[in-house]
């Protein structure tokens, strides 16, 4: 066996045994991304809810009025509530696929099935 030839199986051994860790890192750091993204809408969204129950206090002329726009304010949070959920249960349902992918992939490697 020549000094090539050790060099070359050595590389693709790397190559081999590097692509499994690459491969979980990229779809960690895609999920993490989503978590983060979700996470600054979210803060968004209550922000805004928050913004809204002022600006209600502040402009309602009476408490019947502001009673009213507050139940407005809140049913609107919920809504959008609901969807976030959905969102998050979505996301999470996303990542749980992209895990399941990369253990198929990491053990058809593993056992030398992959192309």
């Amino acid at each position: 066996m020549t000094a090539t030839r050790k060099t070359t199986d050595y590389t693709d051994f790397a190559k081999r045994a590097v692509t499994p860790a690459t491969r979980f890192n990229e779809v960690m750091v895609g999920n993490i991304e989503r978590v983060a993204r979700f996470q600054y809408e979210l803060a968004g969204d209550l922000m805004q809810f928050a913004l809204d129950q002022m600006n209600a206090t502040v402009k309602a002329k009476d408490l019947p009025t502001l009673l009213s726009k507050q139940r407005e304010i809140a049913t609107k949070f919920a809504e959008k509530a609901t969807t976030r959920q959905q969102a998050l249960a979505e996301m999470a349902t996303e990542s749980q696929a992209g895990f399941a992918r990369w253990v198929e992939d990491a053990t058809s490697l593993a056992s030398g099935k992959a192309a």
